[in-house]
């Protein structure tokens, strides 16, 4: 389906997705090295069973954060080419490498009457680095003018997208998750008029109902590029409007402020990267329109 993924209007996403994500990688690389994140590090190693590695923690956060960072600064700094390839492949292997902390039982909620599988806690953060591993592997693959490769960054940005969606949507329809939005939403004047006709859990349903009905018609984008557009925008405005909480909620880290992200304003401004991931999605398919338009054009 993605023979004309690198034309002009996709080409410019991924080089633009390129200096983004070098840059939040640089922005959280540099959180690493304070309290706040070495202490959420010790408590994700301590949850996995890791209590040794745990004790660690007050080098291993900074260790890590140097080398995000410098994943980061090599994509929002160096020109195309070499350079650039190799910092996208590594910051594939980065976010994908994220995905392994699901396996911990820190990333999900235990509590009577949840029990783990599927109502997921901090582990929400680290669906999303499917998408943005997806969206690493376009911009190498831009760099190397890989046709294949792109077609394969393109379904994993696909795959990312659904992931998030399908599986937040349905946290929205849960007690636990319906009261942890409820902080997020009363404190916004984009949603916070959704609690007056609606109570706590009838606002978190009407939220997840949208986001299933977006990731429904994203669904379709293999073969109905037209209709998983719609979905495609709709994803656009929720992260968007996600990323609103940073300044409403505010999501900068307690007791710090800006620009000091924690876990909740990384959690947000992931949604960045997965807008520009839902911005390929929506060329790749605007391209192969006007790839089948201008054949059937040509045809005698």
């Amino acid at each position: 389906m993605h023979s004309a993924m690198e034309r002009a209007p996709l080409a410019r996403v991924w080089e633009f997705s390129a200096r983004i994500l070098g840059l939040l990688m640089v922005w959280f690389g540099a959180m690493r090295g304070f309290a706040f994140e070495v202490e959420a590090l010790a408590k994700t190693l301590a949850g996995a069973g890791l209590p040794a590695f745990a004790a660690d923690a007050a080098w291993l956060s900074p260790a890590l954060g140097a080398l995000e960072g410098a994943i980061g600064a090599a994509l929002l700094l160096a020109p195309a080419g070499r350079w650039r390839r190799g910092a996208a492949l590594a910051a594939m292997a980065f976010w994908a490498a994220g995905l392994f902390a699901l396996l911990s039982p820190a990333a999900w909620i235990h509590e009577p009457p949840y029990g783990g599988f599927p109502v997921i806690g901090s582990g929400q953060s680290l669906l999303k680095h499917l998408g943005i591993a997806g969206l690493a592997l376009g911009v190498y693959a831009h760099e190397r003018g890989c046709a294949r490769g792109g077609a394969r960054a393109l379904w994993t940005l696909w795959a990312g997208q659904l992931l998030v969606l399908v599986w937040i949507g349905l946290m929205k329809f849960t007690r636990i998750e319906a009261e942890g939005v409820a902080g997020l939403m009363r404190s916004s004047p984009l949603f916070s008029w959704l609690y007056g006709p609606l109570d706590v859990q009838g606002a978190s349903n009407l939220i997840g109902a949208v986001e299933l009905a977006t990731a429904a018609l994203i669904a379709l984008w293999p073969w109905r590029p037209r209709l998983a557009r719609w979905g495609l925008w709709a994803a656009v405005a929720t992260y968007l409007l996600t990323n609103s909480f940073l300044f409403t909620l505010p999501g900068w880290q307690p007791g710090y402020g800006a620009p000091f992200v924690g876990g909740t304003g990384q959690f947000l401004l992931k949604d960045l990267l997965l807008l520009l991931g839902a911005l390929a999605l929506l060329r790749a398919g605007a391209a192969e329109r006007r790839g089948r338009s201008g054949a059937a054009a040509a045809a005698p």
